[in-house]
């Protein structure tokens, strides 16, 4: 089979299910931001320790499942891929655990004091702009449930970038 199909030639692809919608239609935005931050994500598993490493795949799995909720818009399709929203409450306690380790907030933040707090901010801006993305469609519900876990996602990025820089600081 050639990894070319000749469909998508004059700007439109398919949904899960086959529905024929416009290059620009907001689903591919979506899925194609969140392609885009697990590409970054895969970047940024070369700079951080091993333990982050473990995550950092757990995520990228996590964002191959929510970019298949939102590669349609069949209820149906939603109701019988159900997004796992323990995945939420782990991506909650890490983010704990990395905070309990931080100083409070005194200032802004610059990100890039090391290249691997850079890597973390653009995933954090990334996941940003996919959550303005997701937002903008009417949500079935297991794609609400994964809204919540990107926004969280976007939190885990902000603390992750502060450990890389407080460890820099020392």
């Amino acid at each position: 089979m050639k990894p070319y199909t000749k469909t998508g030639d004059k700007g439109t692809t398919s949904l899960i299910g086959g529905k024929r919608v416009a290059k620009t239609d907001i689903h591919l935005e979506i899925y194609g931001t969140l392609d885009e931050l697990s590409s970054f994500i895969g970047l940024l598993k070369h700079s951080v320790c091993a333990d982050h490493h473990t995550s950092l795949v757990n995520i990228q799995e996590t964002l191959v499942q929510i970019n298949s909720l939102f590669a349609n818009d069949n209820p149906e399709w939603d109701q019988n891929h159900p997004f796992n929203e323990a995945k939420t409450k782990q991506i909650e306690q890490q983010i704990d655990q990395i905070d309990e380790q931080l100083p409070s907030i005194q200032s802004f933040l610059l990100p890039g004091c090391t290249a691997c707090n850079a890597l973390c901010n653009i995933c954090r801006c990334i996941c940003r702009r996919a959550e303005r993305n997701i937002h903008q469609i009417k949500l079935l519900t297991n794609q609400e449930k994964a809204a919540v876990y990107i926004n969280r996602l976007s939190d885990y990025f902000f603390v992750l970038g502060r450990i890389y820089e407080q460890n820099a600081e020392k």
